[in-house]
């Protein structure tokens, strides 16, 4: 390859510099024992159409050339054992040239929100054209309770439930909308055959904590208080599943609704939940360094940029990077027993603490002032389920975690702690499955997720 392209260098350019330069050394006639590249001297119209379809040839070769060489550089290999692979390198590569490399630029130009909106639209990309709903599924846009929301209602032959499941859309809080999750509901609703209500909660950086929290609460209590007549669900048969920051917002709702003894959610399903934000050199952190560090799948910049602009916090570089490294947190929270508690990697499954994935990590000094202002936001069991300190009560879980996630090992504690209170949770875990596979179309890993949720609703619900 690198002989061919120097060879079309020198076809395309060689006679141009020699016609440039060596008129100051040489004659033309002792120039022409030089040329052994194109007739740039053509006369007829032959010679001219043999000029231009060699130049163009040459052309296309040089910028195949350079664009083997750019995706040879920029390759990142993913882990083997990640599913969906060959879709999934494809994929990142693309996110990572738009929203990784073109993203630093738009935030050093625009700064973190700016960069959000970039993401937003990058996401949005895929669905700008939405193939229509099933014939058995009919999609309304509705405001329950002054919030938007998405609502799928199957058609009498697929009705096979009076149930209603509530979902709650991902995206760090800042980014995604339901109707990027049409695919997954309609095959969730092939399965399950009831109606399914997705919240379109307002979005950071617009709105801030706990603005997303409070609306859908809201939902829940006016479905269950007055919209099942409308929708035609049974308002005692109501589960809540959410993925990702939609996790976060299913696990919190369900302990707000408990300490109000609103005996509303009979079942919640948290898909790679965000639980806590105190620990960002996990084991599972600590495995995109060593396994696919660099590339677009959910890295820690990313996790910790949406906390921030979530929380109303500057998203700058610098704290991005003193959160990535765990200096949010004073050295007295992270030795008070509850947190040191949540610290503790020794709680995870040992398969997890091997070598080759995790080395643990000496506490670093906590910066001041941004532990300061994120440690009162952490303690909030509204923020990070896992500092409530009575879990008894809420209601049956199922809690779905994935090999290739920053997140798995706060699915893991959380699943850990709801059985140490008593609440039943069936824990799945997905070795291959990478974080976001919910999204990703025709994908084995996701129809099996989805086989395994439609099963844990029609046994529980």
């Amino acid at each position: 390859m690198l002989s061919s392209f120097l060879i079309t260098q020198r076809l395309v350019y060689g006679d141009l510099l020699l016609d440039a330069i060596f008129p100051f050394f040489l004659p033309a006639a002792e120039r022409k024992h030089f040329r052994v590249g194109l007739n740039t001297d053509a006369q007829s119209f032959g010679e001219w159409f043999l000029l231009v379809t060699g130049m163009s040839v040459a052309v296309f070769l040089i910028l195949c050339a350079f664009v083997l060489a750019l995706v040879s550089v920029l390759h990142i290999p993913l882990p083997d054992g990640i599913c969906d692979r060959l879709k999934l390198q494809l994929l990142e590569f693309l996110l990572r040239i738009s929203n990784e490399y073109l993203g630093d630029l738009v935030e050093l130009l625009f700064g973190p929100v700016g960069r959000n909106y970039l993401t937003r639209f990058l996401v949005a990309l895929p669905y700008i054209f939405q193939s229509r709903p099933p014939k058995w599924c009919t999609v309304r846009q509705e405001t329950i309770a002054g919030v938007r929301c998405r609502v799928y209602l199957p058609s009498k032959e697929m009705k096979k439930s009076t149930a209603a499941l509530v979902f709650v859309h991902g995206g760090g809080w800042c980014i995604m909308r339901p109707n990027y999750y049409d695919g997954a509901m309609y095959s969730l609703m092939a399965r399950i055959g009831m109606t399914i209500i997705s919240i379109d909660y307002q979005l950071s950086p617009e709105v801030q904590y706990p603005v997303a929290v409070e609306e859908c609460e809201a939902v829940v209590k006016a479905l269950h208080a007055e919209k099942h007549a409308e929708f035609g669900f049974d308002p005692e048969r109501i589960a809540v599943m959410g993925d990702s920051a939609g996790g976060n917002l299913t696990a919190v709702l369900a302990q707000r609704l408990r300490a109000e003894n609103l005996n509303i959610i009979k079942r919640q399903i948290l898909i790679y939940p965000v639980i806590h934000g105190f620990d960002f050199q996990s084991p599972s952190y600590q495995s995109y360094y060593r396994h696919y560090n660099g590339t677009s799948l959910l890295n820690p910049y990313s996790m910790a940029r949406f906390y921030l602009l979530y929380l109303g916090l500057p998203a700058t570089r610098e704290n991005l990077r003193k959160i990535t490294e765990n200096r949010h947190l004073s050295r007295a929270m992270r030795n008070s027993p509850a947190v040191a508690e949540m610290l503790n990697h020794n709680q995870l499954p040992q398969e997890f603490l091997q070598k080759e994935d995790y080395e643990p990590k000496e506490a670093p000094e906590g910066d001041k002032e941004l532990s300061e202002r994120f440690e009162k936001l952490l303690e909030d069991s509204n923020l990070s389920p896992l500092v409530a300190k009575e879990l008894a009560g809420l209601p049956p879980a199922m809690v779905l975690t994935c090999g290739f996630d920053v997140l798995r090992d706060e699915g893991i504690l959380y699943v850990r702690k709801l059985r140490k209170h008593g609440v039943a949770t069936k824990w799945s875990h997905y070795p291959a499955a990478f974080h976001g596979v919910l999204n990703m179309p025709v994908s084995s890993q996701r129809k099996q997720m989805l086989d395994d949720i439609a099963a844990y609703l029609r046994q529980n619900l």
